[in-house]
């Protein structure tokens, strides 16, 4: 699968996420369900950008560093949403303010890395093996009952704090 197809079907996954979360009820079952698996999601697809895809996309250096200023700031949102309970009354909007830097980061990651710009120069069989190499860490990453034990650990910890 070519690796472009790969990114924005996932951009698809999660921000499907997060319009089935926004239609759950605030501190039901159901949402932090969905929530969790959002965390999962987001994991994986920074691990396959920033472990595979950028990589990938080197010549377009000031391009990634842009995104990965944006990926920080994708995780600085979700720490104080993480830190903020859903029986507050300002959830929602921490919520909202989540979903609008993470939605932002996918659009313009779409918009500015794919296709990649063309400084880079990646022949169609090698956005084939990036594609299945991110296609596989991914299934990787979701079939392993470590990485979502890990992740669930990692937002434990920013709750606490």
């Amino acid at each position: 699968m070519n690796a472009y197809d790969v990114l924005k079907e996932h951009h698809i996954v999660i921000k499907g996420l997060g319009r089935k979360i926004s239609a759950a009820p605030v501190d039901s079952q159901e949402r932090h369900d969905l929530f969790d698996e959002m965390l999962v999601e987001l994991d994986i697809h920074f691990r396959i950008e920033d472990d595979l895809y950028y990589p990938a996309l080197k010549d377009a250096a000031k391009l990634i560093a842009v995104a990965h200023a944006e990926h920080r700031q994708v995780i600085d949102q979700l720490s104080v949403l993480l830190r903020t309970p859903q029986s507050n009354p300002g959830y929602e909007d921490e919520w909202n303010s989540f979903k609008t830097v993470l939605e932002a980061h996918a659009d313009e990651e779409e918009r500015d890395l794919i296709p990649a710009p063309p400084e880079v120069r990646l022949t169609d069989a090698e956005l084939e093996e990036l594609g299945n190499k991110m296609a596989a860490k991914m299934e990787q990453c979701r079939s392993s009952a470590l990485h979502r034990l890990s992740t669930r650990g990692r937002a434990a910890l920013v709750r606490a704090l």
